[in-house]
């Protein structure tokens, strides 16, 4: 059954990188209360089914040729979304099923309710079942974060987002990792955007991270030191 409150303003991004049928499931929740003329998968160069899967479930599909990073698959999916003159806001979610689609009615509300320009979902910050790397690597860029704005940021790494139109149409991001999440959020405050903050569920089942480490880290201080 879709949800009556959903409207054709709101749609979905999902970036998505070697997901295979991780992706199939998630697809299934989210096209029970979304159409999926209103969902977006962004294939960020996958090497396996992703694409055919993504497709088969009847949603859009934007192909990059290779593996560009998660902060451009969002940028390309935000300006297709942004294509479509009726969306109002876009909700970001995780392909590979750690961002439940049960919790979509809860953010459409609460967009709905407050005029808000950037919810953010926020998890459980502790281990289990968050592995102890991720807590910690969360904890850090949260408090970095959150220094930087003077303002509290709970989980400032969740990707399971919505951004107004508002918001999207006057971000200018200049980087293409998974750093660019922090940025949107940085730059989203210092524009006096509206915050809002939803509890969602902390689920983690062995999936394969494409965070990478030392990489990803020295791209979100550089991030950090130059915004």
């Amino acid at each position: 059954m879709m949800l009556p409150e959903s409207g054709d303003d709101i749609a979905v991004v999902i970036p998505a990188y070697n997901a295979g049928s991780r992706l199939e499931p998630v697809l299934l929740k989210i096209l029970a209360l979304i159409p999926p003329r209103q969902v977006i998968v962004v294939d960020d160069g996958s090497t396996d089914q992703t694409q055919a899967l993504a497709a088969a479930s009847g949603v859009e599909v934007v192909t990059h040729a290779h593996n560009r990073g998660k902060g451009v698959a969002l940028k390309t999916g935000f300006a297709r979304a942004l294509a479509m003159p009726q969306v109002q806001a876009v909700i970001t979610m995780d392909a590979d099923g750690q961002h439940d689609p049960k919790h979509l009615p809860e953010f459409i509300r609460a967009f709905r309710q407050s005029s808000v320009d950037l919810i953010i979902g926020c998890r459980q910050l502790r281990r289990p079942p968050m592995p102890f790397f991720r807590v910690l690597s969360n904890r850090i860029t949260s408090a970095l974060v959150s220094r930087r704005l003077g303002l509290r940021i709970p989980d400032s790494q969740s990707g399971y987002r919505l951004h107004s139109r508002r918001l999207l149409e006057q971000m200018q991001l200049d980087t293409g990792g998974y750093e660019t999440e922090s940025e949107l959020l940085l730059k989203a405050v210092r524009a006096q955007m509206k915050l809002g903050f939803i509890t969602i569920d902390t689920i983690y089942s062995g999936e394969t991270s494409h965070i990478r480490g030392a990489r990803d880290t020295w791209r979100f201080i550089k991030m950090w030191l130059t915004n």
